[in-house]
């Protein structure tokens, strides 16, 4: 129960008192005895007190959030329900979060009854695989557009990965129509094996003529051992062969480059791969050869035709040569870089570190001061090092009074802000959100400066972002909680703009939230790690509700960033990371990359999530400290010296290094 939902439980008395006696005497509001109705009906309803709930009902006829009353009764008896009262409650609710949740529900339900004419005439266009499969299903069993449903069925099948059990009729009746062939089956076996999901193919495999399985046979063979079977390889020079030996020859890549190439060397004698054939297999043996350290990775790296190169490839490669400390590489590969991509602040950073390195001082300078006057992770590293004060940048959303109330008078804005008032924290944010889904970025942004007055702060920093409106620092950096993190960070000596990033980022403020991998709270931990936490600093933890409750979490939370701060020695970058991906791999790549420079250091991270963690988490320390009137500190980018690391120098493009950015298989 959230504290919002105790307050009101707690003054329910005086809720139904009429008066009180203060400077004379106050009314209580209707609203105020609506709201200590409704919660006592949702109880009544969530406990099945029936009785209770049909006595308070009648009185919460008119109240904003009546209808969520009736979604709970109407959800509880689906199966049951009156037809024509669920069509009545979508008539009048459909375009509600929870409006949605119970069409979508009953939509399952008509199907399994093979109620389609029905299904058909609540059906809405839906995001769901499954009822789209169910739509198509229903205007095939009623003979409605055949024809479209089929090629609906069609887009539908037509996927690399597995579709919901739902989908299965629809698909019999594609298997049964003319549009199935063995050019279409091999098109989703190819997009099945691209993505390893080779037990859809082998199932699709089986509905091919004995030819084709063969063929399949032959690819399964080579996709489960690749090296043996490629070894002797004598099949005959035909398209399907060529396309197994690539995926045979890639998966060796993986691992062991140098025999990959080597194959490939001598299959290509024997077989005629395109053009196209030839210019991606060299592009993907080229970033193999530069993960694995093979001593010509960068003439192999700048050498792939320009035709098969892809984002992912210049991000790859630009990775290798940072690895590697090779600075020409940096900037040969950045002015190859797409016009709008060399424009990134990333780029124009690390293009500008480039020139440094290679001894051209005032243009680096010059391109420095360009990516410092933005306010972003690269612009902060930016402004380091040419000793500039980080840019804030921070210019409030404008809007007028007219704009405010149409979305005030938004329904779902409306009932999502009366959950929120109410302490229904959870789904007031499935109704706002199906509110933010249907507006334009101009009302997001509006949305999301009227959560942050409410004080919904993990709605409007969603929302500004979901607008792309990133320059409200009020909005999208606020300052909630703050006597408690102060005390946080107070009693495990740590630096409260710091606390602060870490909350940023792990919760978004929401003090109730509770991830899928079972995180919990502002500081998302780990219930097992609250439990060792608390007994470590003497906190009485008895369950994941103690480890929820605001202050517990706040304590438990810095007293684990306190022990993460102390193992790396007072590296806030590397216990940002251990706080993400925990110690061991913070030490770990610290090890790996311990005599790289720092922001190099950053960039390499394997995990994705943790590397857009550290970055997040230290540029919004950055605005924090900002946020709080602290001085400036530089920015928390920072490796140990090792007295074992040689001074940094431009490296021979040749030169092999012990380690690679790609060190484990995520």
């Amino acid at each position: 129960m959230t504290k919002k939902r105790k307050i009101f439980l707690l003054l329910r008395p005086l809720c139904l008192i009429s008066w009180l006696f203060l400077a004379g005497y106050v009314t209580a509001t209707e609203l105020d005895v609506q709201r200590e109705q409704f919660l006592r009906a949702y109880d009544a309803l969530t406990t099945h007190d029936i009785a209770t709930y049909q006595l308070l009902e009648p009185q919460l006829r008119d109240y904003l959030l009546h209808y969520y009353l009736d979604y709970m009764r109407l959800q509880s008896q689906l199966q049951s329900a009156d037809p024509f009262e669920i069509q009545a409650f979508l008539q009048q609710h459909g375009n509600t979060a929870f409006g949605e949740s119970l069409r979508n529900n009953w939509l399952y339900i008509l199907a399994k009854q093979e109620n389609w004419s029905t299904f058909i005439n609540t059906y809405v266009p839906q995001k769901s695989t499954g009822l789209q499969c169910l739509y198509t299903v229903a205007r095939l069993k009623t003979d409605r557009d055949t024809e479209q449903a089929l090629e609906d069925a069609k887009g539908l099948w037509l996927v690399g990965k597995s579709q919901p059990n739902a989908c299965d009729t629809a698909f019999d009746y594609l298997y049964a129509s003319p549009l199935i062939n063995d050019d279409l089956l091999w098109q989703r076996i190819r997009l099945a094996m691209a993505k390893n999901q080779v037990g859809l193919a082998t199932s699709l495999a089986k509905r091919l003529g004995d030819n084709g399985q063969a063929w399949f046979g032959l690819w399964q063979k080579i996709d489960a051992k690749p090296v043996d079977s490629l070894a002797n390889f004598s099949e005959s020079d035909i398209p399907i062969v060529r396309e197994i030996i690539l995926h045979g020859i890639r998966k060796i890549a993986k691992k062991q480059f140098e025999l990959a190439d080597e194959y490939w060397k001598a299959l290509q004698l024997k077989y005629a791969f395109s053009v196209d054939q030839i210019g991606e297999m060299n592009r993907d043996l080229a970033i193999a050869c530069g993960e694995q350290n093979c001593p010509e990775a960068f003439r192999r790296l700048t050498a792939v035709d320009k035709r098969y190169i892809t984002d992912s490839f210049h991000e790859k490669r630009l990775k290798i040569a940072l690895e590697r400390e090779n600075w020409q590489a940096v900037l040969d590969f950045i002015t190859e870089l797409p016009v709008d991509k060399r424009e990134d602040l990333q780029w124009q950073y690390w293009h500008a570190r480039a020139l440094e390195q290679l001894k051209q001082p005032n243009e680096a300078k010059q391109l420095y001061q360009q990516v410092a006057a933005k306010r972003d992770y690269y612009s902060f590293l930016a402004a380091d090092r040419i000793n500039s004060p980080y840019q804030m940048e921070n210019y409030p959303i404008q809007f007028t009074a007219d704009e405010e109330n149409k979305i005030l008078k938004n329904t779902s804005v409306a009932k999502a802000l009366e959950f929120y008032a109410i302490g229904m924290n959870t789904i007031g944010r499935k109704e706002w959100q199906y509110a933010v889904n249907q507006m334009g970025p101009r009302q997001q942004e509006i949305a999301a400066v009227l959560a942050s007055r409410k004080g919904w702060h993990d709605r409007a920093i969603i929302t500004a972002a979901t607008a792309g409106s990133y320059d409200d620092l009020t909005v999208r950096f606020p300052l909630p909680y703050r006597p408690q993190l102060m005390t946080g960070a107070e009693t495990q000596d740590l630096d409260l703009a710091w606390v602060y990033g870490i909350v940023r980022q792990e919760s978004a403020f929401m003090a109730d939230i509770k991830s899928h991998a079972g995180a919990l709270g502002l500081m998302q931990l780990m219930p097992s790690t609250g439990r060792y936490v608390a007994k470590e600093i003497g906190i009485s933890v008895n369950n994941n509700q103690d480890i929820l409750e605001i202050d517990t979490n706040i304590a438990l939370g810095t007293a684990y960033l306190r022990q993460v701060l102390d193992k790396f020695d007072g590296n806030y970058m590397l216990a940002t990371a251990a706080y993400n991906a925990g110690p061991g791999r913070a030490k770990r790549w610290s090890e790996i990359y311990r005599c790289l420079p720092a922001d190099i250091w950053v960039e390499l991270i394997p995990f994705d999530e943790t590397r857009n963690y550290v970055q997040k988490v230290l540029f919004y320390t950055s605005v924090f400290e900002a946020r709080l009137g602290q001085p400036t500190r530089p920015f928390r980018v920072a490796l140990n010296q090792y007295d074992d690391c040689e001074a940094v120098t431009t490296k021979d493009p040749s030169e092999s290094t012990k380690t690679s950015y790609k060190t484990e298989n995520w």
